[in-house]
């Protein structure tokens, strides 16, 4: 085993494989089904529950940029709060970040059942007889192969996906452009909104659609000068996720009267339930369903199953599983028995087939992750204040504070039914930490160092080159995304 193991991960991810694998997690499932159904219940106030979702997102980016930077790792939340607070808290972090981005996998693999047989039936072809669930289980079987293969392989492919969806979608917004009506945007008065504690769900639901936004910290082990690369990614994909939200739901808010937001509020698939409902079939709902389910949805399926591996990979290591989910495939250099351990949890929340459901149980342990993240960042101030920090988050202690308030009530709103099933996984982490982990001896957490050195000059210029251009792309869509709101308060 320690021979097996001796070679370790290996680091070939760029700040271009960090974007497209943190975004990818994030941009699918939430925004393409229960984020974009709630413009059925909040109207073109979506752009504000958007906006304050980014808001309580961009702090936790920083705070993980930092320990990222700092502790460029394999395991992201499990090893900062395994450093910074104890193996208990460090257990309850992992347990909850696999099942949460799990969760998003499966829920991703359905929504890609959903947006392609609807795909399928612009062009004749009926396969509503298949049940989602087996597509769904074909697919995340097919990129259980995938990442059996190896990171450079899986991370390749995951910026095609990223690259084929954003062409997809520029083809699509200019697509539609000219059936957009600027009137839709401000017939939803402030006496339509729902009662408040139904709002604080509906925000839930929206800021799901940013949960993930520290994927690639847990492959950290995996990045190439992870103290440039990964803060860099970090603070680059918050924003490029609220772009993309932004403009899509723009769009669909633009394209279906407020008469069809009954159908919206219950689709499984709102762009397209939204499309057929005001007759515009064909041409918009194929461009559309073929940059979804092929774009957006594989881009998260594949993080998906690569993220929580690591995780485990992390956890077996330092004897909190069993070790043998630690082994490392002597010839792809992947975590293989934990990516079937991540294939077998899909299957299992497959099998539910609701979306919204999977939504609430991931968006609650992801909260309770990023909240022990915030815990293990005081954690490493006071036990190792003199830790060298490559990268540092401004007010990094206020904005732990400020973060896992805001979380706490936004919890208190969830669906109640995920809660007590997020209660529940926390008690079985518990259990399984009293009778299994806390009577075997701490294990030895891999702590792979190899490629974290200070890059040479061409290195560094290379490095800083494109990030200067990541940089500026990611600046202008912000200001458009933001900008094309502006346009319906000059109409009215």
């Amino acid at each position: 085993m320690e021979e097996e193991n001796s070679k370790g991960l290996v680091r070939v991810l760029g700040l271009k494989e960090a974007i497209s694998m943190t975004i990818g997690t994030v941009v699918g499932v939430g925004l393409f089904t229960c984020g974009s159904s709630q413009i059925g219940l909040v109207g073109p106030w979506i752009i504000v529950f958007t906006t304050l979702a980014l808001l309580i997102s961009i702090w936790p980016c920083l705070l993980y940029g930092e320990m990222a930077a700092a502790l460029p790792f394999a395991g992201g939340t499990y090893v900062y709060a395994r450093m910074g607070i104890n193996r208990v808290w460090a257990n309850l972090a992992g347990w909850h970040y696999i099942v949460s981005v799990v969760a998003i996998s499966a829920g991703e693999t359905l929504a890609f059942a959903n947006y392609f047989t609807i795909l399928l039936e612009q062009f004749g072809i009926d396969i509503s007889w298949i049940d989602p669930r087996v597509i769904a289980v074909m697919l995340v079987a097919l990129f259980l192969v995938l990442n059996w293969h190896g990171i450079e392989q899986s991370g390749r492919l995951q910026t095609g996906f990223m690259f084929f969806f954003w062409g997809c979608s520029i083809l699509w917004f200019l697509y539609m452009i000219p059936q957009i009506h600027v009137e839709y945007f401000g017939g939803f008065a402030m006496n339509s909104l729902p009662p408040f504690s139904e709002m604080m769900y509906i925000f839930g639901l929206v800021w799901w659609c940013y949960t993930g936004f520290e994927t690639c910290v847990s492959m950290g082990a995996e990045v190439k000068f992870p103290q440039y690369t990964l803060p860099r990614a970090l603070k680059l994909s918050i924003f490029l996720i609220f772009a993309v939200n932004a403009l899509f739901q723009w769009f669909l808010v633009g394209l279906v009267p407020v008469e069809f937001y009954g159908v919206l509020s219950t689709a499984d698939a709102p762009y397209a339930e939204g499309l057929k409902a005001v007759g515009l079939v064909g041409p918009p709902i194929i461009l559309l369903c073929i940059g979804i389910a092929f774009g957006g949805d594989l881009s998260t399926i594949n993080p998906g199953i690569a993220a929580p591996a690591r995780y485990i990979y992390t956890m077996a290591e330092d004897h909190a599983l069993p070790y043998f989910l630690g082994r490392i495939h002597t010839k792809y250099r992947t975590p293989h028995i934990a990516i079937l351990l991540v294939g077998f949890i899909n299957f299992v929340l497959i099998v539910t087939n609701s979306i919204e459901y999977i939504a609430s149980i991931s968006l609650i342990s992801l909260a309770i992750c990023y909240m022990i993240g915030c815990l293990a960042y005081l954690g490493l101030k006071k036990k190792r204040p003199m830790m060298h920090r490559p990268y540092r988050a401004p007010w990094g202690k206020l904005g732990c504070y400020f973060t896992i308030i805001a979380y706490i009530f936004m919890l208190l709103f969830a669906d109640k039914t995920a809660l007590l099933t997020s209660g529940i996984v926390t008690i079985l982490c518990l259990l399984f930490y009293v009778f299994f982990t806390k009577r075997i001896k701490e294990g030895h957490i891999v702590f792979d160092d190899r490629g974290v050195t200070e890059p040479d000059a061409l290195e560094k210029l290379a490095l800083d080159k494109e990030y200067a251009v990541w940089k500026c792309a990611t600046v202008i869509v912000t200001l458009v995304a933001l900008g094309v709101y502006i346009i319906p308060m000059f109409y009215f």
